[in-house]
């Protein structure tokens, strides 16, 4: 069955008797799908897929708030920064394939296009895919509550250097946009961090080339770690992990074959 808009109606419609679980891939995401979520038992496993960009939340694209309320209700969400497919299935019983965001205007306003899917196979198909991030590598990581509230700061200081620049356009999903800052700027956003993604994010800054390998960020990050978390013994690791937090916020690029790309650059 092809679906229209709005494709409000046949969510709230196959929501009305979901009893065991629902899973969503959205690239973008507000209030809309907490609202939605927030009317099911608290017995309905939930899963999420979508971005984390700071672009994303910063130019209001998806809403950091509803999606930490998200993240509350069901202990975290999946964050895979390259996503653009928009899939509910519900139940394993019924799925849909919609170019509709979980949002207000993508379930509402925006006149969009979807497919209904009732074959058992293909619904239990699309629902692993939704959970192993529809085949990437590495496989999306958990996001959880206290992760994305750690955003906040980040969200604020990228908005306010972006204030001047058009909202980031939904034409450019397929992959995270290079972003350029004034040195203050940067410093800022770097600032804005905390932790480990801090000490990250000050060592790659420090490498001079926006293309460069695994081995230079241990090599600038390294001292750093010694200093800040002598205790460690596992820096490398840790390191790796960052780099995918990195990814998910959109402020470095997976070039493949253990090289990377830092999208927020100085200009």
């Amino acid at each position: 069955m092809i679906v229209i808009s709005p494709t409000d109606r046949w969510l709230k419609s196959s929501l009305e008797n979901c009893s065991s679980s629902l899973a969503v891939s959205s690239p973008y995401v507000g209030k809309y799908l907490h609202d939605a979520v927030s009317q099911l038992s608290s017995n309905v496993a939930v899963t999420l897929l979508t971005r984390t960009l700071l672009g994303d939340f910063a130019s209001n694209a998806s809403d950091l708030d509803a999606l930490h309320a998200l993240a509350e209700r069901v202990g975290g969400i999946l964050s895979l920064s390259s996503l653009h497919a928009k899939v509910h299935v519900v139940d394993r019983k019924c799925a849909l394939i919609t170019s509709a965001n979980a949002t207000f205007s993508g379930m509402y306003r925006n006149r969009e296009c979807g497919i209904e899917i009732r074959n058992r196979r293909a619904i239990n198909t699309l629902r692993d895919f939704i959970e192993s991030g529809f085949g990437s590598s590495p496989k999306p990581q958990l996001w959880t509550a206290d992760d994305l509230n750690e955003l906040r700061k980040p969200v604020e200081t990228l908005r306010a250097a972006l204030s001047r620049i058009t909202t980031l356009r939904e034409a450019a999903i397929e992959a995270p946009p290079r972003v350029r800052l004034q040195r203050r700027q940067l410093t800022r956003l770097i600032e804005s961090f905390s932790g480990w993604l801090r000490l990250t994010m000050e060592g790659i800054s420090q490498i001079p080339s926006d293309n460069f390998t695994m081995n230079e960020v241990f090599s600038v990050c390294a001292p750093l770690a010694a200093s800040r978390f002598p205790d460690n013994r596992h820096v490398r690791e840790k390191l790796r992990q960052q780099m995918q937090r990195l990814r998910d916020l959109g402020l470095v690029l997976f070039l493949g074959g253990g090289r990377y790309e830092r999208l927020a650059r100085q200009a």
